[in-house]
């Protein structure tokens, strides 16, 4: 029994057998001299996401169904034809990236998540040290933060250096050096970098002096253009001066390198970076009160301010998509919008509204199809971005999710976690 290996080069198509039980990743090394590309710079891609590349045929079948025996393999070509499939950075040429996410509910992974905090209070990655795939979940009982695996929802690890509960936690990775960090912050303002690459060892403890009244409620590492940072932001609720903006230290030594001014904005409760392919430059997007602000990051320059006249709502999370060569930034709103802004002409793209509800995390399935989490509904909703309509709702046991993240399970394929008030449950596609 054989099946396809798929390349997509420079918009060319390139198909090669592999055998039922070949590993997928020496075949791409056996051909990879026809497009002269570099090994290192392959994507595997099973319906839209990104998979573990020491697989066969056979062990995709035995988790998915015995009807397909085909695979797309994406290549980066970084003059070219750039495919980020983490940032939602699509190339027209993707074939499966617009199939509709019909989900089931499956299984409960943890019942100890936080239940503080707005967004990222859980966190899917893959160890780039072990290319295996775990879950960060802050614990409620305490104040560690467990690692779970992917694979069968067993805890791993148990990371201590909290004092109090932990309200948020991403990952990121370094893609010249390939280390990769956690980044986690608490109710005393505490941020902490954990080094994975070394056995979850803490990089930097940074103590934010934010106000006693204010909460951290999003940070970023970011890893371009040579220049290396953490940030962090808070809800300002004091109003104090000093605490009214968001603040970058040195990746290099954790030291406070400057404000970012956000003075128009007084609650920032979602950060994004964003890199402008067209003039190369880094820039911070800062969900606020009801508006967007974005910074040049290295000048401190205030950009865009994106919002709509009169509207009184909170911008809880977004994600970068780019479409036509055009980047643009879909938000989620607390009176539960989804707006969509373009980001090199400054307007405003598409509304698309939900009644009585209050999204909190969004984020990008496919090309066509975003998931958003409704706290005051306990549910998620499924968006047609195409068609500018919500074309389901899901909930399960009335848990008010929050955070919700696409993974590929080892087991399960393409599937979805939800998190919100002590639980995380898997869900997968029909």
């Amino acid at each position: 029994m054989k099946g396809n290996v798929c390349f997509i080069y420079k918009e060319n198509k390139i198909s090669v057998g592999c055998d039922y039980n070949e590993n997928m990743s020496e075949v791409c090394k056996r051909y990879i001299s026809q497009a002269g590309m570099d090994p290192k710079s392959i994507y595997f891609i099973y319906d839209g996401i990104k998979i573990n590349e020491n697989l066969t045929f056979k062990r995709l079948i035995n988790i998915k169904d015995s009807k397909r025996l085909s695979i797309n393999v994406f290549v980066y070509d970084e003059e070219k034809d750039k495919i980020i499939i983490n940032n939602e950075y699509w190339d027209k040429t993707n074939y499966n990236f617009q199939k509709y996410p019909n989900l089931k509910y499956e299984l409960e992974i943890t019942d100890t998540n936080s239940k503080y905090g707005k967004n990222d209070i859980f966190e899917v990655f893959t160890s780039y040290k072990n290319n295996k795939e775990y879950i960060a979940s802050p614990n409620v009982n305490n104040d560690n933060m467990d690692i779970f695996s992917l694979f069968d929802s067993k805890k791993v690890y148990t990371l201590q250096g909290h004092k109090i509960y932990i309200k948020t936690v991403r990952y990121f990775l370094n893609q010249k050096s390939l280390n990769d960090y956690l980044i986690s912050a608490d109710e005393y303002k505490i941020v902490i970098v954990w080094d994975i690459n070394n056995n979850y060892n803490i990089k930097y403890k940074i103590d934010t002096h934010y106000g006693y009244y204010d909460d951290i409620c999003s940070c970023l590492l970011i890893f371009q253009n040579n220049y290396n940072c953490i940030i962090t932001s808070t809800n300002n609720s004091s109003f104090s001066p000093e605490d009214s903006e968001t603040k970058i230290y040195s990746f290099e030594n954790g030291q406070l390198i400057k404000y970012v001014n956000n003075s128009q904005n007084h609650c920032v409760w979602y950060l994004l970076s964003w890199l402008n392919k067209k003039n190369n430059t880094n820039y911070i997007i800062q969900f606020g009160n009801g508006k967007i602000i974005v910074n040049d990051l290295e000048d401190n320059e205030f950009v865009l301010d994106l919002k709509i006249k009169n509207m009184v709502a909170n911008y809880y999370s977004g994600f970068i998509y780019s479409k036509d060569d055009i980047d643009y930034v879909c938000s989620s709103t607390s009176n539960g919008l989804i707006i969509i802004w373009n980001l090199y002409n400054k307007t405003l793209y598409k509304v698309i509204q939900s009644n009585n509800s209050s999204f909190y995390h969004i984020i990008s399935w496919n090309a066509k199809f975003s998931i958003v989490a409704d706290y005051h509904n306990s549910s998620f909703k499924i968006i047609d971005l195409e068609n500018n309509k919500i074309i389901s709702d899901i909930k399960y046991n009335n848990i008010p999710f929050r955070c919700i993240k696409k993974v590929n399970h080892p087991i399960y394929g393409e599937s979805l976690l939800a998190g919100g008030y002590r639980y995380i449950e898997l869900f997968t596609i029909i």
